[in-house]
Order: structure tokens, then sequence, then C-alpha cells
């Protein structure tokens, strides 16, 4: 499947531009999937991967993609019961697929997202496995969601945040979608939105190549959306080595991260002089 990358502007209540790239790495084939709905008063946005060593994980996650996408269409609510009918229905639809193809009986995928109020300038995530979402503000990071793995349960895949380098090579999910007949899902309660708030949803193939801190310097350096990742694309490709994983990743910035993250960091020199 071939690399990917583009870029949508809207200029409503909340200014909302977005950028994505999906990239196969070394592998045969590319089971990331990235999808997002973007309109005047609601956004969401969704990364998948399939679940490796089981047949159908490509198709596993674009079904994942495509059926939250739909179902929050039909609903646009943050409303935790709205969002877990989002993951729900995702699940059940990858169930019922592989009901239907015996040879892809066990496949599953990771799942992240993120679904916005351009109204009320609020956000909220949800996230099965190990595909992240990660939160900054003023180019520094909030917050990240927490790995349904093994290695995040044993602090190595926090450990491996200040290193920069992956402890444990295999990470092993205690939740996927279509792993079991219910999906539970970490979802947060509704933040508000500032000017300048970035968001980066990505699978582990991605992460496992960059750190936070290399994640933090090319956001204070962008002046885009489309710049951030291109500069997180080329720190990953120099990392990469003859057995990387696909590596996909969709950013979301909000208002001018550009013109924020250049303001905080010139206060405290202002504030010296």
């Amino acid at each position: 499947m071939p690399d990917t990358m583009d870029r949508a502007i809207r200029s409503f209540a909340v200014p909302i531009s977005t950028s994505q790239f999906s990239c196969v790495g070394e592998r045969s084939g590319n089971q990331d999937a990235i999808g997002y709905h973007l309109e005047e008063r609601n956004a969401c946005f969704v990364v998948s991967d399939g679940v490796g060593g089981n047949a159908g994980g490509e198709l596993a996650s674009r079904i994942a993609v495509d059926t939250a996408l739909n179902t929050f269409v039909d609903d646009p609510s943050l409303g935790a019961d709205s969002i877990q009918r989002c993951v729900k229905s995702a699940n059940d639809a990858i169930l019922a697929k592989q009901r239907e193809l015996a040879d892809q009986s066990r496949m599953s995928a990771t799942f992240v997202s993120l679904f916005v109020d351009r109204d009320t300038n609020q956000a909220c995530w949800a996230h099965v496995g190990d595909s992240r979402l990660y939160w900054f503000r003023r180019g520094a990071l909030m917050q990240r969601t927490e790995d349904h793995s093994l290695s995040e349960r044993s602090g190595d895949a926090a450990a491996s945040q200040h290193s920069g380098e992956r402890l444990v090579k295999t990470n092993l999910l205690y939740r996927a979608l279509g792993a079991r007949a219910t999906a539970e899902a970490t979802i947060t309660a509704p933040q508000r939105l500032a000017d300048g708030d970035a968001f980066l949803l990505c699978t582990d193939g991605l992460w496992q190549l960059i750190s936070q801190q290399v994640m933090e310097r090319s956001l204070q350096l962008a002046d885009s959306a489309e710049e951030w990742l291109a500069l997180l694309r080329r720190a990953a490709e120099a990392k990469a080595d003859e057995s990387q994983d696909n590596y996909s990743a969709l950013a979301v910035w909000v208002g001018f991260p550009q013109q924020v993250t250049l303001a905080g960091a010139a206060a405290p020199q202002r504030a010296a002089v």
C-alpha cells in the first residue's frame, strides 16, 4: 500500500487542521488504517492497527475505522454512552466478519479515537490496545493514553519514554477489538480545548521509533500539522531498520499551535530580561 499524506483545514467555531501519513515499513502489507470525519459542528479521528500474528489484520483495522466513524456520524455526541457505542459497533463488526470468513476468524485490531464538539470546544478520546493518543498544549505533553499491554503494566513502556528505546520488543496486548465478545475501551471525560492544542494519534510502529521528547521538539519547530508530521516521519525513517513494522500517524491541530507555542517559549525569556 502506498504511503499517504493529506491535509484538511476548516474555519468554523473551533479551527481544526489535520494531516496524516501511513508507511508500510519493511512489511509486505499495511495493517494500519486511518480515517476522520470533520464538519462544522463536530469531528472524529480514528487510527487502528491490525494485531500481528493473526490473518486479517488489515481488514480488521479498516472495519474498525469505518464502523466507528459511521456510528459517530449517526450520533455525534461526546457522551460516554455514545462513545462506547462507537467502540462496540466496531467490535461487533469485526466479530461478524470473523464468522463470515473462517480463515480470518481470529483477526483483531487496536483502536484509538478523538472526538470533538466544535460548538462547546470540548474533546474526549477512547482507545483499545496500544495505538496511542498524545495531547500537547503549548508544545508540551499534557497527557497520553496508557496501553492495554503487559509491558505498560510492568512499567517498561513508561521507561522507554525516557530512554527513547523499547526495552521489550514484543508488546503483548490484553485488549483488542475482535478479541472478545465485549470491547473494553478506556474513555476519557470531556476536556476543554484551548487554542494551540495539538493531538497525535499513532500506531505502535511509530511510538516505538520516536520518543515523547522528539514529538515535543518537532511540534515546537513546526508551522503546521503537515510540517509536524513531516518532521516526525523523518525522525522515524532515521530509526527504522530491516524489521520495521508499519507506522502511521494522524495529527490534529486546534487553532494555531505554532503561534501559541512560540509565545509560550518566548515569555520566560522576556521575563528574565
